[in-house]
């Protein structure tokens, strides 16, 4: 029963959304609006068109984990990944994790390093890569396989890419849940123990950087109720409330304050559907913003921005045609034995952070979702040509 709700991603979209509402019932923080029906409504609405999508899907296509082969080209791809990288050092005359070490790195946004175009796709196909690469070492237990996986991940260390490491850590951990046969009490149990742990070393390491190492610093800076600051809950586990549900806190607050249409239906579809890559190309991007509950809380889930569009439509419209994309892909990358595993989990890494912002509109993220379908063609062909090949040889 686990597996099944943990192969489908139907499943995981109620799971990973409820968990914010979860936070959210701690009732920690007064900046937090009072959740409105309407938006109740329309998650309930979403967790049953997905119930009903994920019971059918698991009775016609289950997810049949397969082991894979190691790659003859790992060394290679691995090579040219790190020689691009050399050129956007180059290009951009510094290494972010250098700056930081000498105090002058300044957290703004990604596009500071790079070369445009080529580092969106850089960035994301080593994201896939890297991903791949675990899927090998699990599948065959080869230290150097582990060797490759590490490196893979030190652009993102040089880069200072907290996200892209998130996202490779939350792949790897889904990639080796599917590799488990059976998922047992136990494995649960140290998931959730493991799960805790990292979030308090989260909260800990944030109050190290923030208000000098005091625990409460951050907690009545943000509205902390004073019932949390008296009790004998650690304050670490403060920082993982914030982050986790201020984004479906920032989203009620958008409700309330957007009585009409602030956008049109090509607004939707330019800025929410399609990847922003594709996009800039259309339209001119300006910064899009909504109603924050906080300056520096500025995440408000995958639909913030489509109901500051067109309201009740703009955020039902977009659930819809994420859904459509996540089950034709799931049911899309099945066809392929050795790029399957890799890319439900990036499929899945895109479900779960769709809570805290549009994943598909979001081109580091979306673009992920090609490099499997687009191998697995490759890989299709030459093994067509060289059965032709074959052929041709016998006669």
């Amino acid at each position: 029963m686990i597996k099944k709700i943990l192969f489908n991603p139907n499943f995981i979209y109620i799971f990973s959304f409820i968990v914010p509402f979860v936070f959210y019932s701690f009732q920690w923080s007064t900046l937090y609006p009072r959740l409105g029906m309407g938006l109740l409504l329309f998650y309930i609405f979403t967790f049953l068109i997905c119930g009903i999508l994920g019971l059918v899907i698991n009775l016609i296509k289950p997810f049949k984990y397969t082991k894979i082969k190691e790659s003859r080209t790992n060394a290679i791809i691995i090579s040219i990944i790190f020689a691009l990288y050399t050129f956007e050092a180059c290009y951009s005359r510094n290494i972010p994790l250098i700056k930081l070490l000498k105090g002058t790195y300044e957290y703004t946004t990604e596009d500071s390093f790079g070369i445009p175009v080529i580092h969106t796709f850089l960035v994301s196909f080593n994201t896939f890569y890297t991903i791949y690469l675990f899927h090998q070492y699990i599948s065959l237990k080869k230290g150097k396989l582990f060797l490759f996986f590490l490196i893979s991940i030190v652009p993102f260390l040089l880069l200072v890419y907290r996200s892209s490491i998130l996202n490779i850590l939350l792949g790897t951990l889904i990639v080796y849940l599917l590799g488990k046969r059976e998922i047992s009490v136990m494995l649960i149990f140290k998931t959730i123990i493991g799960v805790i742990v990292v979030l308090f070393m989260f909260g800990y390491l944030g109050n190290l950087r923030s208000g000098e190492g005091d625990p409460t610093y951050i907690p009545r800076s943000s509205g902390a109720t004073e019932e949390f600051l008296s009790s004998s809950i650690p304050k670490e586990f403060y920082w993982s409330y914030l982050y986790v549900a201020s984004p479906v806190a920032n989203l009620q607050n958008n409700i309330n304050y957007v009585r009409k249409p602030e956008g049109s239906y090509s607004n939707l579809i330019l800025n929410e559907f399609l990847p922003g890559f594709f996009t800039k190309f259309f339209i001119k991007q300006d910064q899009k913003e909504f109603n924050q509950i906080n300056p520096f809380l500025n995440v408000g889930t995958m639909y913030v921005y489509s109901f500051s569009y067109l309201r009740w439509k703009g955020i039902i419209f977009l659930f819809l045609y994420f859904i459509a994309i996540v089950n034709l892909y799931y049911f899309l990358i099945q066809k392929s034995d050795t790029y399957k595993v890799t890319g439900l989990a990036i499929l899945f890494n895109i479900i779960i952070l769709a809570n805290f912002h549009n994943t598909i509109s979001y081109s580091a993220a979306s673009i992920q979702l090609i490099y499997p379908v687009a191998f697995s063609m490759i890989k299709h062909q030459l093994n067509k040509k060289n059965n032709y090949n074959k052929e041709e040889s016998i006669e």
